[in-house]
């Protein structure tokens, strides 16, 4: 859109000696990031037999995992494996039945390299399907072994996580905006909201049922750059868009924005529209 001491230093080398120690120790028993050393959980809806995200599984101790946008787990947990192990399962507008002590949840054996599928009964009307944006929407699907249908599954953008989203139809495309949005390499992203597009169904994109590969704009380094920034310092928040056709017939995509210094004090509101040039 346009508009040291001497005892410090001892210090510093031992950490460094036990750091390499450790790092040589990690090597030797070798990364768990082969499928056959996982013990898979795939968490299905019993009514339509999809895998369905963000359920929460707990250990008797509280070791927490969740689904990923398969209703897979990928369990390797020393002196968990190849056991009976009871996990708690848990997820909004989903339950499993609780057993004669009122646990809810399910008994499984961990043996590395197979499978065990987790019925769950759907309360909601809307059926959860998938998660569209963030870090590792498929990584337990990945670290499994299992076939995933985006191109980037586990980190698209450099995006960690993102609020408040809008999409619209242009050119022929789904135009998608975002809020806040999260990097790996600092707390802070940016705050000038986010852009992607994506191809329709039988146009290139997905299914809807099966998920949106989105194509994010960003900067030199890889992560999503703002579409919203302006000369002036502060947060911007878009809505409202509309797309229209100018004097030549072409379309352009308009919103409004509102330029604030903190989440209480607007600065600026205003209209905006996107350059389809510099995107």
């Amino acid at each position: 859109m346009t508009s040291m001491t001497r005892r410090g230093s001892s210090a510093a080398v031992a950490a460094g000696i036990l750091l390499v120690a450790l790092s040589a120790g990690n090597i030797g028993a070798g990364e768990p990031n082969r499928p056959g050393e996982y013990f898979a959980i795939q968490v299905v809806d019993r009514q339509s037999g999809r895998g369905v995200p963000l359920v929460e599984l707990r250990t008797t101790n509280l070791i927490r995992l969740v689904t990923d946008s398969n209703g897979i787990v990928a369990f390797l947990e020393p002196g968990l494996m190849d056991r009976e192990v009871f996990f708690f399962v848990e997820s909004p507008g989903y339950e499993v039945p609780k057993d004669g002590f009122g646990m809810q949840g399910v008994r499984l054996r961990t043996t590395p390299g197979t499978t065990a599928v987790v019925r769950i009964d759907r309360l909601s009307v809307a059926e959860r399907l998938y998660r569209v944006t963030g870090q590792g929407i498929y990584r337990d699907s990945i670290l499994t072994g299992r076939a995933v249908p985006l191109k980037n599954p586990v980190l698209n953008g450099q995006v960690m996580g993102q609020d408040s989203v809008e999409a619209v139809l242009y050119h022929g495309k789904l135009f998608w905006t975002w809020g806040d949005t999260g990097r790996p390499s600092y707390p802070l992203g940016h705050f000038a909201m986010s852009g992607a597009v994506s191809d329709l169904p039988g146009r290139g994109g997905l299914d809807p049922s099966v998920g949106v590969d989105l194509e994010y704009f960003v900067d030199k380094d890889g992560f999503s750059r703002p579409v919203a920034r302006t000369k002036e310092p502060g947060l911007v928040w878009l809505d409202g868009f509309v797309v229209v056709k100018d004097d030549a017939g072409r379309e352009r995509m308009v919103a409004k924005y509102a330029r604030l210094k903190n989440l209480g004090t607007v600065l600026e509101r205003g209209l905006m529209a996107f350059n389809d040039d510099t995107g």
